[in-house]
């Protein structure tokens, strides 16, 4: 028979197993919960002790991903270099790199092509922040690496249908900036970040909705710019129609199609500012440098082409005035909007 006072003691020792039970099972649940956090950063499985790394070393393509930031910086700066030396001093320039005396016309369309690298300062500098706070996976991003490595392909492709004025110099120089270019887009595309917002559609995700029916005034606006760039781009590669003043050199066909890369990144930033402008988003810092951009784009055109038009180089007449009028008032739209746009409360 057991004692009267031995059920008590069971009872109470039961009681302390079930308190003690329950205390681990919390405890497990919270290690659980902060285990997920770093599971997902560490890419689902690619670093941290469950991974087959070893300790300290760094998850897959991350280590590339860190140097974006500085490869993006670095391709603004030299974006904004060789445009400022190229608007500054275009008649020095030419025959440093091209080995011939610079025609007027030669140091107009020079002046153009520094200009249009406008816009890619402002997309450089844009992917450069975005690399650095880990938001390349945005369609925004996506866009502007699809677009920049279209535009590095058209400044080879210049580059390639001007052999007959290569030097020393313009091959050691012309491809470089886009072969470095091109490489840091690529890896941006296939670093971590931009890969993950991918899976969901790849190219065709990036670009799904970038050519829907514009559902604002601005976004109307950017929708007629980008149709107009694409004109523009195209007349690049036609018969000269507008500069009619002078004989295009060899060199001076170069410069023209020099120009073709900067107008089709100024015609992508018009359809991303588009998709901006519908979502309310123009005053965010990264829409408000590609206006900045676009604007200084014009600004730079409108100046040379004027300048043209008072040299003989281009005729003063009505198609003219049309042309220096719808860059004027490029430039004026979108310097308001890199200026004084806001994010709108969601």
């Amino acid at each position: 028979m057991s004692s009267p006072g031995l059920r008590p003691r069971v009872d109470r020792a039961c009681a302390s197993l079930q308190a003690r039970h329950a205390a681990v099972q919390r405890c497990c649940q919270r290690r659980r919960r902060r285990a997920r956090p770093v599971a997902a950063a560490g890419g689902g499985g690619g670093g941290g002790e469950s991974g087959s790394s070893p300790p300290g070393a760094a998850p897959a393509g991350r280590g590339a991903a860190a140097l974006l930031p500085f490869a993006f910086g670095g391709l603004a700066a030299t974006s904004l270099a060789l445009g400022a030396a190229a608007l500054a001093a275009p008649g020095q320039l030419l025959p440093l790199v091209a080995g011939v005396a610079a025609t007027p016309l030669d140091e107009t369309f020079l002046r153009i092509a520094g200009g249009t690298l406008a816009i890619s300062v402002a997309v450089e500098f844009a992917l450069a922040d975005a690399a650095a706070n880990g938001r390349l996976g945005s369609a925004t991003y996506r866009r502007l690496l699809l677009a920049l490595v279209v535009k590095n392909a058209l400044y080879l492709a210049a580059f390639g249908m001007a052999s007959d004025v290569w030097t020393p110099a313009l091959v050691a120089l012309y491809p470089t900036a886009p072969l470095a270019s091109l490489a840091a887009a690529a890896a941006a595309l296939s670093s971590p970040p931009a890969a993950g917002g991918a899976a969901g559609g790849g190219a065709g995700g990036a670009l799904s909705g970038l050519f829907s029916r514009p559902a604002s005034g601005a976004g109307w606006a950017y929708a007629a710019f980008a149709l107009l760039y694409a004109a523009t781009l195209a007349a690049c590669y036609a018969p000269e129609a507008i500069f009619t003043g002078a004989t295009v050199t060899p060199v001076g066909l170069l410069l023209k199609h020099t120009w073709a890369p900067g107008f089709w990144m100024c015609g992508a930033a018009c359809l991303v500012l588009r998709d901006a402008a519908d979502r309310g988003r123009l005053g965010a810092t990264t829409f408000k440098r590609l206006n900045l951009g676009l604007a200084a784009v014009e600004a730079a055109y409108s100046a040379c082409f004027a300048a043209a038009i008072a040299s003989g180089l281009a005729p003063g007449d009505g198609a003219a005035a049309s042309n220096l009028a719808g860059s004027v008032g490029i430039a004026a739209f979108c310097l308001w909007q890199g200026l004084t746009a806001k994010k709108e409360a969601k």
